[in-house]
């Protein structure tokens, strides 16, 4: 888990009349939307040893995972020296694999701690909700310029792990008290006009075959309503790995 630094401001949903500050590992702990806050967030500095054909990658690396300060020198004819600084939260959420894979597993990662190492950030909490329920264990906090599109990411990666249900599965996710990104899991499909095999039911009524397919349409709107997801480790790897381009 990643400490995070909240300064919560005085405001008109506030009582505080001032700021008040405290260290929260639970993203349960988030302000709520519509709070004024402040956050700060641990950062660390990074040694990163790679043979100089991966250079670019590394340092487009470093970039995207928003490391400051990157300096880079040759150590000798064939491996660089890449250093710089980079929040913790970044490090933590898959960095490594991240460089293993950029570098086809040449590239090594060393980290020390700053002093005073803390940095405010502009942040948010993106909350992922399943059938309108957010699922807690999927939150994750994310930089406001990227929050969207890994919110996507996770979506689409969601749709793609979670089991079809008997009704539709709605994947949504939201940030700062609006829904920024959303997908749907179709329901399996049951053809209630058939019994038995393909014996049609009901002939050719028509007023009988549309009220049974009004019954299957509200039967799997009470199984939606009170309908569970069961989350696999691939559900998890999802938020773990939003960051992968």
């Amino acid at each position: 888990k990643v400490p995070y630094t909240i300064t919560v401001l005085p405001g008109k949903n506030s009582s505080l009349t001032e700021p008040e500050t405290s260290v929260i590992e639970d993203l349960s702990e988030w302000p709520k939307a519509g709070t004024r806050f402040k956050v700060q967030e641990p950062v660390v500095d990074i040694r990163i040893m790679a043979p100089v054909d991966y250079a670019g990658n590394v340092m487009d690396l470093i970039s995207r995972k928003r490391g400051t300060d990157l300096v880079s020198k040759p150590m000798d004819e064939d491996t660089w020296l890449f250093t710089a600084r980079m929040p913790w939260a970044e490090v933590v959420t898959s960095f490594h694999d991240d460089l293993k894979n950029t570098t086809s597993g040449f590239g090594s990662l060393d980290t020390s701690p700053v002093k005073d190492g803390l940095q405010e950030a502009d942040l948010s909490k993106v909350d992922i909700m399943l059938n309108g329920d957010i699922v807690q264990p999927l939150a994750f906090v994310s930089h406001k310029t990227v929050a969207q599109g890994q919110a996507r990411q996770v979506c689409a990666k969601l749709k793609e792990v979670l089991p079809r249900q008997q009704f539709v599965t709605i994947i949504q996710a939201k940030a700062d008290g609006k829904i920024i990104a959303s997908e749907r899991i179709q329901a399996y499909r049951k053809d209630v006009l058939t019994t038995g095999g393909s014996k049609a039911v009901g002939g050719g009524d028509i007023t009988r075959k549309k009220k049974l397919l009004e019954k299957q349409k509200r039967g799997k709107k009470r199984q939606q309503a009170s309908g569970t997801v069961t989350l696999s480790q691939a559900a998890f790897n999802s938020v773990i790995s939003r960051g992968n381009s």
